[in-house]
C-alpha cells in the first residue's frame, strides 16, 4: 500500500508540474463569458450558496455553462454536458436498461450507475432549487437556461443527502417584465426536427409576470433493426411473458421523440415581497437506446442459462428444466430433434452477431416512454433590511415504462422492460441575513422531503427458462435542519462553516418471483407443473416454488450530521486562495433485484449508507484587466462503504464495496481577447479502492466506476462584427476522457478506451439580434465507442455480452427568430 501511494504521489506531482506548464501561457485558453463584453470574461453570478453571488467570490470549486455557451455547442439536455467540465462524468443510459432517461452523473468518481427505486443519485439534481430524486427522468431538457452550475465535491450541509459527489444545480430564466418572444427550429440527420419556443407576457405591467416555454425534440434511430437470415425459423414467444408493455414496432433503435413545456407566473406583491408559481411537463414516447451484440457463452460446457436452453431445444437438459414454462405453459424440450421441423427453434449462438455496431438483430422489446409533471411555489419575503425569508413547497409525479432486448439477438435471450412510478413533496424554508455590514452573510434553514413509488422488474431470459416479475414499493422520508455561514474577519481573510442534520426513515417490500421456478427445476429437479410445494430450504416459501424474496414489510433508518468548514484569503480584488473541508452522505437501503432465491431475512439484505470527507484547496483569480479567468482545485476524499452493483450469476446485487481515497485537481481557464475567446479544462483523477469490505468480490485493484484519470476540454470561438452590424461566429471544441469502467467488475468488454471528440459549429446573426442561423457538425471524426453494456458471459450467467454505443457524427442546422 506504502508503494502504491508513492506511485500516486508520484503522479499527482508529474501532473502538477504539466497543469503548470499549461498555464504558463494562458493566453491559450479561454472562452466568452455569457456575461461578458466583447473584449472580457465579465461576470458570472451563481447560487451555490442559497443566495447570489459571483462565481469567483464563492470558496468552492463550481463550473458554469451559460445558455450562450450552451447554444454555441448544440447542447439541449443535462445528458450532454459532461465533457466540457473537468473530472465529470455524465451518461444517459445504463447497463441493462434501455431508456435514455436516466441520468448517470459521476464527479470526481463519487456517483451512482443504477437506476433501482432503492438506489439513491450520488449527484443531486436541482432545478430552480427544487430536487429531483430519481436518476430517471432526471435527464431534463434545457429549456429557456440561465445557467447549470456544477458543484463539485461533497454539498453535504447546505443541499444535503445524496449530494455525496456534488450537484448540478440548474437555474432556468425568470419571466422577463417585458414581452419578449424567441423561436427556434433544428433539422439535422436520422431526420432531427426540433422545434423550441418562449413567449414573455407581462400581464399587470410592473406586477403580474408570465412566461411560457416548450421544446418538441424528434430524432429517427441510428441502429436499424434487421430481419434475421438463419435457418430453422425465428419461433420465439415473446409477446406472452408478463411485461410492463409490447414490443414495439419501430426498426430502428436509439431515436428521440419528446415533448417539454414550462410555464412560470411571478406576482410581485410589492417591494418586499414576491411569488413565483412555476408548472412542468415532460412526456416521451420514443424508442429503446442501442444495444450491440459482441458474443455468446452458450456451448454445452459454458454453465450459462443460454445453454441449458440450447440443452433443451436438442433435448440433452433434464426434462424438467425445460416442460411448460410459468406464463407461456408450453414445453420446447427436444423440439429441435423431433420428427417436426416446424417446431425447430434458433439455437443460441455467435450466428446472433451482426459485425455492424449499427445493426441488430433484436425483435424484443423497444420502448422508452416516460410522463413527468410538477408544481411549485416560492415565495420571497424581505423580513428586515439585512434579513429575507424563502419558501420552495414543490410535488412531482413520475411514471416511466421502458424495455430493450439488452442481449439484440431475434429470439429471447435477455428481454427486460421495468416500470417506475413516484410522487415527491418537500417544502424548504430558508432565512437568509447580512449582518456586521456585511461581513457575516448566512443562511439557516429546514427541510421535509416525502416519496412514495414503486419499480417493477419483468426481465426474461432465454425464451422463459427465467421470468422474473418483481414488483416493489417504496415509502421514504428524510427531514433536515442546517446552517452555511460565512465571516469576513477582515478585509482579505474570511472564514466558513456550514453543518446539516439529517434523518431518514425507509420502508420498503419486495414481492420478487420467477413465475417459471428455474431454481426449483434445476436446483432440485422438481418440475413445478407437477409438484406445486417441497420443503426447499433454498426456497423463502416452500409453498410457493416462484417466491424470490423474502416476505414482510421492511424499515430502515438513518441519521447523519455533516460539516462544512473553510477559509479563504484574498490577495487582492481579483485573487482569492481557499481552503475547505466539507462532508456528504448518500443514504442506504436494500437489495431489490434478486433473480435468484433468498431465504434470509429483508434485514440481512441491507447494504449501509456511503459517506466522503474531502479536503480542498483552490485558487480562484481574474487576471489581465479582466481578459482571463484562471480556477484550480485540488482535493483529497476518503471515500467509505461506498454501494456498487455487482454481477453475481445473473443477479445484479447492491453492496458495500469497501473504501476508496480519491486524489486529484482540476483546473479551468476563460479568456477573451476582442473577438478571440479561447477556454480550457483539465481534470485529474487517482481514484483506487483503498480496502473491500469482507463479502465483497470485486479485486481491490479494479478502478471505481465512471471514473476517467485525465480528462481535457479545449475549445476556441472568433467573432467577426460585419459592416453592417451583423456578426459571425465560429466556435469549436475537443473535448478527451481517459479510459472508463461503467461497471465495478470493469470486464474489459464494456471499456470506453481513451476517447476524443471534435465539434464545431458557425453562426450569423443579424444586426438587430433579431434571427440568427448556425450549422453545426458533433463528433466531426465519427469516434464510436462503448458507453455502457452487460457483461453475463461467466459460468452461471445469462450467457452473453451486449453493449451500447455512442452516436455517430451529426449534423444540425438551427434558425432562430425573436423579439
Amino acid at each position: 500500500m506504502k508503494h502504491q501511494n508513492k506511485m500516486a504521489n508520484g503522479r499527482t506531482l508529474r501532473a502538477a508540474l504539466l497543469l503548470g506548464s499549461m498555464f504558463a501561457m494562458p493566453a491559450c485558453f479561454a472562452q466568452e463569458a455569457d456575461t461578458a463584453s466583447n473584449d472580457s470574461v465579465g461576470e458570472i453570478v451563481v447560487t451555490a450558496t442559497k443566495r447570489s453571488e459571483n462565481m469567483q467570490k464563492v470558496p468552492i470549486a463550481i463550473s458554469a455553462l451559460g445558455n450562450q455557451a450552451l447554444e454555441q455547442k448544440g447542447i439541449t439536455s443535462v445528458g450532454q454536458i459532461g465533457g466540457y467540465v473537468p473530472n465529470i462524468e455524465i451518461k444517459n443510459t445504463v447497463s441493462f436498461a434501455g431508456s435514455s432517461q436516466i441520468l448517470v452523473a459521476t464527479v470526481r468518481g463519487i456517483g451512482q450507475n443504477d437506476f433501482a427505486f432503492n438506489l439513491e443519485p450520488g449527484v443531486g439534481v436541482y432545478i430552480d432549487g427544487l430536487y429531483y430524486a430519481r436518476s430517471l427522468g432526471a435527464v431534463v431538457d434545457l429549456l429557456d437556461l440561465e445557467r447549470i452550475e456544477v458543484l463539485k465535491g461533497p454539498q453535504g450541509d447546505l443541499f444535503g443527502r445524496n449530494t455525496i459527489g456534488g450537484a448540478l444545480n440548474i437555474v432556468t430564466r425568470d419571466p422577463a417584465k417585458d414581452f419578449r418572444y424567441q423561436l427556434e427550429g433544428t433539422t439535422g440527420s436520422f431526420s432531427r426536427t426540433d422545434v423550441r419556443g418562449s413567449i414573455d407576457i407581462p400581464l399587470i405591467d410592473g406586477m403580474l409576470l408570465s412566461q411560457a416555454s416548450f421544446s418538441y425534440k424528434h430524432r429517427d434511430g441510428y441502429q436499424k433493426r434487421i430481419p434475421f437470415p438463419g435457418l430453422p425459423g425465428t419461433i420465439t414467444d415473446q409477446g406472452m411473458f408478463r411485461k410492463v408493455g409490447t414490443p414495439g414496432g419501430s426498426d430502428t433503435q436509439g431515436g428521440e421523440n419528446a415533448f417539454n413545456a414550462r410555464f412560470k407566473l411571478k406576482w410581485l406583491a410589492s417591494d418586499k415581497l414576491d411569488f413565483l408559481l412555476s408548472a412542468d411537463y415532460t412526456r416521451a414516447q420514443q424508442e429503446a437506446r442501442p444495444s450491440t451484440l459482441l458474443f455468446t457463452k452458450a456451448g454445452a460446457n459454458d454453465g450459462t442459462v443460454a445453454s441449458a436452453y440450447n440443452g433443451c431445444i436438442f433435448g440433452q437438459a433434464p426434462i424438467a428444466v425445460c416442460s411448460a414454462r410459468g406464463v407461456v405453459g408450453t414445453s420446447f424440450y427436444g423440439v429441435n430433434v423431433d420428427a417436426d421441423p416446424n417446431n425447430d427453434r434458433l439455437p443460441i449462438s455467435d450466428a446472433f452477431v451482426t459485425g455492424d455496431i449499427d445493426k441488430s438483430y433484436a425483435r424484443g422489446s423497444n420502448f422508452d416512454n416516460l410522463t413527468s409533471w410538477g408544481l411549485s411555489l416560492t415565495g420571497n419575503l424581505e423580513v428586515a433590511d439585512n434579513a429575507s425569508l424563502k419558501s420552495i413547497t414543490a410535488y412531482r409525479s413520475l411514471k416511466s415504462r421502458f424495455g430493450s432486448e439488452i442481449a439484440a439477438t431475434p429470439i429471447i435471450l435477455n428481454d427486460a422492460s421495468f416500470a417506475m412510478d413516484q410522487t415527491q413533496f418537500s417544502q424548504e424554508l430558508q432565512l437568509n441575513h447580512d449582518n456586521f455590514d456585511g461581513r457575516l452573510k448566512g443562511t439557516v434553514g429546514l427541510y421535509y422531503f416525502s416519496e412514495t413509488g414503486s419499480l417493477l422488474d419483468t426481465p426474461v431470459f432465454a425464451e422463459g427458462l427465467i421470468q422474473i416479475y418483481g414488483p416493489n414499493h417504496f415509502n421514504n422520508k428524510a427531514y433536515a435542519t442546517f446552517m452555511h455561514e460565512h465571516f469576513d474577519v477582515t478585509d482579505r481573510f474570511g472564514l466558513t462553516f456550514g453543518v446539516r442534520y439529517t434523518k431518514e426513515n425507509k420502508r420498503f417490500q419486495g414481492d420478487q418471483q420467477d413465475l417459471n421456478a428455474f431454481w426449483a427445476r434445476a436446483g432440485a429437479g422438481v418440475d413445478p407443473n407437477v409438484v406445486t410445494s417441497l420443503p426447499l430450504p433454498f426456497l423463502p416459501d416452500q409453498n410457493d416454488l416462484t417466491r424470490l424474496y423474502p416476505f414482510g414489510m421492511n424499515k430502515l433508518s438513518f441519521s447523519n450530521v455533516s460539516f462544512k468548514a473553510g477559509a479563504e484569503y484574498k490577495f487582492n480584488r481579483d485573487v482569492m486562495f481557499y481552503y475547505s473541508f466539507a462532508q456528504g452522505f448518500k443514504s442506504g437501503g436494500w437489495t431489490t433485484r434478486l433473480l435468484s432465491p433468498s431465504t434470509t431475512t429483508a434485514s440481512d439484505l441491507t447494504f449501509r449508507p456511503e459517506r466522503a470527507d474531502t479536503h480542498e484547496i483552490g485558487l480562484k483569480s481574474t487576471l489581465l484587466d479582466g481578459h482571463l479567468r484562471l480556477n484550480m482545485a485540488a482535493f483529497t476524499t476518503a471515500y467509505k462503504d461506498i454501494q456498487v452493483t455487482e454481477i453475481i450469476a445473473i443477479s445484479p446485487v447492491f453492496k458495500n464495496a469497501g473504501e476508496a481515497t480519491i486524489r486529484g485537481f482540476e483546473a479551468e481557464a476563460d479568456a477573451r481577447f476582442g473577438g478571440f475567446g479561447l477556454n480550457a479544462g483539465l481534470g485529474y483523477l487517482d481514484a483506487h479502492y483503498s480496502r473491500m469490505s469482507p463479502g465483497a468480490t470485486i479485486p481491490v485493484t479494479n478502478n471505481l466506476v465512471n471514473a476517467p484519470e485525465w480528462s481535457v476540454t479545449l475549445g476556441a470561438n472568433y467573432r467577426y462584427d460585419l459592416a453592417s452590424g451583423a456578426r459571425i461566429t465560429w466556435n469549436g471544441d475537443y473535448n478527451y476522457k481517459s479510459n472508463t469502467s461503467p461497471d465495478a467488475e470493469n470486464s474489459p468488454y464494456l471499456q470506453s478506451g481513451n476517447v476524443g471528440l471534435l465539434n464545431s459549429s458557425i453562426a450569423f446573426d443579424d444586426a438587430g439580434d433579431r434571427w440568427g442561423l448556425t450549422f453545426g457538425v458533433k463528433n466531426i471524426t465519427d469516434k464510436r465507442f462503448v458507453v455502457g453494456g452487460y457483461d453475463q458471459s461467466g459460468p452461471g450467467a445469462i450467457g452473453f455480452v451486449g453493449v451500447g454505443y455512442s452516436p455517430p457524427r451529426q449534423w444540425y442546422l438551427t434558425l432562430r427568430v425573436k423579439s
